[in-house]
């Protein structure tokens, strides 16, 4: 009892910590002879280890059409990646706003699943989610978020509507993009203040045209003490331009 009265105060005064934030990287860029075109990106994970990075593999707006991935340039690049301990690698599919058929969003991920041991990814980043607020939307994406963790075992689930997306989504993903739009939106609108505090954890947001001189620094400690789970700035709107100081930026500060 004496114990336990001395201990909690002690307690009360320890500092409070957040989850550190993660680093969601689209990387839609084609990786190059030998996966050269990814290299800045390979140095950035293998000296910041004790960040998480989650990257999305996209090789044709999608996997392709075909189970054995043939590019070799995609296959060490992947490779690579898979060779980090702090990666995630996801496959990109699109769902296309709730008009893509279910069959065909079935059809990318278990390409993605067939994928040989080298290349086996980690889970599945679901694009263009629609943020209806139906229950034809939440049944749609729970049969899909479903399939996906019985075609990759232990898949992490991400949606990304690029907007708010309604709250029962998230029962059925492992992060939720709640923005992916330009820098200036995101300061204008300010996007933290309406996430959830419940859901704050397992959001993302991504900002593109990110201006040079940016204070990306000081934003992302803004978003780690709001406990974001994950954050992406590019520099331009698709994510095939590669700012390797930017890249160092968001490394350093998460």
């Amino acid at each position: 009892m004496y114990f336990h009265t001395l201990l909690t105060p002690l307690l009360l005064l320890l500092p409070s910590f957040s989850t550190a934030i993660e680093i969601l990287l689209p990387l839609y860029l084609y990786p190059g002879q030998e996966a050269s075109a990814w290299s800045n990106i390979f140095s950035t994970i293998s000296t910041h280890p004790s960040v998480q990075f989650q990257v999305v593999i996209n090789p044709n707006s999608g996997p392709g059409t075909t189970s054995d991935l043939t590019d070799e340039n995609h296959i060490a690049g992947i490779s690579k990646l898979n060779s980090f301990p702090n990666v995630k690698t996801l496959g990109y599919v699109l769902t296309g706003y709730g008009q893509r058929d279910n069959a065909l969003v079935n059809a990318d991920v278990d390409v993605y699943a067939s994928w040989s041991a080298d290349l086996r990814l980690d889970g599945i980043y679901f694009d263009e989610v629609s943020n209806d607020r139906t229950q034809q939307n939440y049944d749609r994406m729970e049969i899909l978020s479903k399939h996906a963790r019985e075609s990759i075992e232990g898949a992490w689930v991400v949606f990304n509507p690029g907007y708010r997306a309604p709250e029962p989504l998230f029962a059925f993903c492992d992060m939720m993009v709640e923005f992916e739009h330009p820098l200036l939106d995101y300061q204008a609108e300010g996007i933290l203040e309406q996430i959830p505090g419940e859901y704050m954890g397992k959001s993302a947001v991504q900002i593109i045209e990110t201006p040079e001189g940016t204070d990306v620094e000081g934003l992302m400690v803004e978003m780690e003490q709001k406990g974001l789970g994950a954050v992406f700035f590019g520099e331009d709107c698709c994510y095939k331009v590669w700012n390797k100081e930017l890249l160092e930026k968001m490394a350093d500060a998460a």
